[in-house]
């Protein structure tokens, strides 16, 4: 189970509080977004000359750090599943390959991939307020469902690889994510999270090498995982991840760190 104060508040102080001990790192969403802008123009980027590729979750939540990050870059190619998964395969990836502008001999892309989780006034991770519905509303939904059927021992995962027809989205959830469960008792939802995120972190590099298959100029492939945190009264935050520029094969990683 989530731990939850034990006289909760009722005011955002609570939020703030939870939010400081869960995600110390944890950013505005316009500071983050503003800071990929800022991180990648002395490498070469800016909207002009860039294809974003997005994977927030499908949920309405995630609409305006999408808005916002397409404000900074431009159109984005759609790359959300739920919880935030890269789930379009190579297709979906080769097709965005051929989409970014060449500059400079160069096509670039600029690859945001974020799970999601919510916060509410009372700081109770998992719930969060929806304008208009009325009662207490949950996200992420999909890690949320994934995390009671591995509680309650419900998740199909032995039959890898497991596909609902009726749910592929969530049934790559129950694939990817228990592999990567600690030993011990199931983390609570804040770790799923974090998993989810370390599997979207590991899908980046997949990612990459799809997008360079089929090139005959250089790629440059810019990466920011995280989480997305949704607040009370519309307030959101990011807590970033694993951020880097992959110039190539042959060119040294280079680490992209978010103050």
């Amino acid at each position: 189970m989530d731990a939850m104060p034990t006289h909760p508040m009722t005011t955002p102080q609570a939020a703030s509080l939870v939010l400081r001990s869960t995600f110390p790192k944890a950013i505005p969403a316009t500071g983050f977004v503003r800071a990929t802008r800022e991180l990648l123009a002395p490498h070469g980027f800016h909207a002009a000359n860039s294809l974003p590729l997005i994977a927030t979750c499908r949920d309405e939540l995630a609409f305006n750090l999408t808005a916002r990050l397409q404000d900074t870059w431009g159109a984005g190619f759609n790359m959300a599943g739920l919880a935030g998964m890269i789930v379009l395969g190579r297709t979906g990836i080769l097709a965005a390959a051929s989409h970014a502008p060449i500059e400079d001999g160069i096509r670039r892309f600029v690859l945001v991939a974020l799970p999601h989780i919510g916060i509410d006034a009372n700081g109770v991770i998992g719930n969060v307020e929806r304008p208009g519905v009325p009662g207490v509303s949950h996200t992420c939904g999909a890690l949320m469902a994934l995390h009671d059927e591995l509680r309650g021992d419900n998740a199909p995962t032995g039959d890898y690889p497991f596909l609902d027809l009726l749910d592929p989205e969530q049934g790559m959830l129950r694939d990817r994510i228990p592999p990567w469960l600690p030993e011990g008792p199931l983390p609570d939802l804040a770790g799923l999270t974090r998993i989810a995120r370390d599997v979207i972190t590991a899908d980046t590099h997949k990612v990459i090498t799809v997008l360079r298959e089929r090139q005959t100029v250089p790629t440059h492939v810019a990466v920011f995982t995280g989480i997305h945190i949704n607040g009370p009264g519309g307030t959101e935050y990011v807590e970033p991840g694993s951020c880097y520029l992959d110039k190539g094969t042959d060119e040294p990683e280079i680490e992209l760190v978010l103050e």
